[in-house]
């Protein structure tokens, strides 16, 4: 089932964009400085990476059986923010205490916090952030070619535009935000611009996922836009926040290290998996949440302006009224809405490492 347009909808995304502007060209102003004096401090540089590994970059099976292979998988990703991360121990008195590697060495009072824009964050906290938005295409990443396949967001050397020092420590704990672009030509100096394509494509969503999905025999074209605006006159109360989301990897067993002069980085990472299910390598706990892709499948019809078998290119709401609508003829759709919502929550991590939503 192809979903209609909205014009309407459209026009209010591009009437309210400027107000989504004026708010994010008065972020770039705000002072976030974490009161200390980076003349008298060690700093570094850290280097911000986001990664959606071989699911975005290469394609796979998902729970259901569909070959899913992505054309784009764009993330729009506001203020990511690195962290030395608490870490939790017991002193002889028996009670805990809040420690934090620097330069290898333990210092107490180094307190994780949520993200920016951020609320309860204790001021001396020692963080670095990345100021406005990163529109990302996941599946296409500029670097591969140099042996990264991750895409870098950007760097802070030795003080962040929000006046906070990259101090030597290790930064283990990552926090971001996706959100909807909301977006005119004329763009403040502190957002990371995407073409214009891309950025008008994506008005008014936080992702968006390209691509083919493929079953005995039958090719099916998805385009489909989750994370919608949903207060216009409050566009960035929209979206998903993640938060202490703490680096796990068995590959590189060290989070993020700065040292005095050198570059540390921090990985931002977004599992596909979590959506579509993983049939190579089924796990009960992951493939019970996932919608699938069936439940796509089943509302994508054929047409003049499809080039495939049949395609399907919905947004959010667009699913969520087509599906109560099948769910009468096909009862496992009542349940697929629900789901995706919640995974959504769940695909953001930092390596292996989950994080709070």
């Amino acid at each position: 089932m192809r979903a209609k347009r909205n014009p309407t909808r459209e026009i209010l995304v591009i009437l309210f964009a400027s107000l989504a502007i004026t708010f994010m060209s008065a972020s770039c102003s705000d002072n976030d400085d974490d009161g200390s004096d980076a003349s008298s401090l060690e700093t570094g540089t850290l280097e911000f990476y986001a990664n959606g590994e071989e699911f975005i970059r290469d394609g796979f099976l998902s729970k259901d059986g569909w070959q899913i292979e992505f054309d784009h998988f764009f993330v729009n990703i506001i203020g990511p923010t690195a962290i030395q991360g608490e870490e939790m121990e017991t002193g002889e008195s028996g009670e805990e205490k809040d420690t934090a590697l620097v330069d290898g060495e333990e210092s107490e009072g180094l307190i994780s916090h949520a993200g920016h824009p951020h609320t309860g964050i204790a001021a001396g906290d020692v963080h670095a952030a990345l100021l406005g938005d990163y529109l990302v295409d996941l599946h296409r990443t500029p670097l591969l070619l140099q042996g990264e396949p991750r895409t870098m967001l950007g760097s802070v050397e030795g003080v962040d535009f929000l006046g906070n020092s990259v101090q030597t420590g290790n930064y283990n704990t990552v926090n971001f935000n996706l959100q909807p672009v909301m977006r005119t030509l004329e763009m403040p100096a502190c957002i990371k611009p995407a073409t214009p394509l891309d950025a008008w494509a994506m008005a008014g969503q936080s992702i968006r996922m390209v691509g083919t999905a493929v079953k005995d025999g039958e090719t099916v074209g998805f385009d489909i836009k989750l994370l919608p605006v949903l207060d216009m006159f409050h566009p960035e109360d929209s979206g998903i926040a993640f938060s202490s989301c703490v680096w796990e990897s068995e590959d590189e067993p060290e989070p993020g290290l700065v040292t005095s002069g050198g570059t540390g980085w921090v990985e931002l990472t977004f599992h596909s998996d979590h959506i579509f299910g993983d049939g190579a390598d089924p796990d009960p706990d992951l493939n019970d949440l996932a919608p699938g892709f069936e439940p796509f499948a089943l509302l994508a019809e054929s047409d003049v302006s499809c080039p495939y078998d049949r395609c399907i290119e919905a947004s959010q709401e667009e699913l969520r009224a087509m599906w109560a609508d099948a769910a009468s003829e096909v009862q496992d759709l009542q349940y697929a809405y629900g789901m995706l919502i919640y995974v959504l929550g769940t695909i953001g991590h930092s390596g292996e490492g989950h994080c709070l939503h």
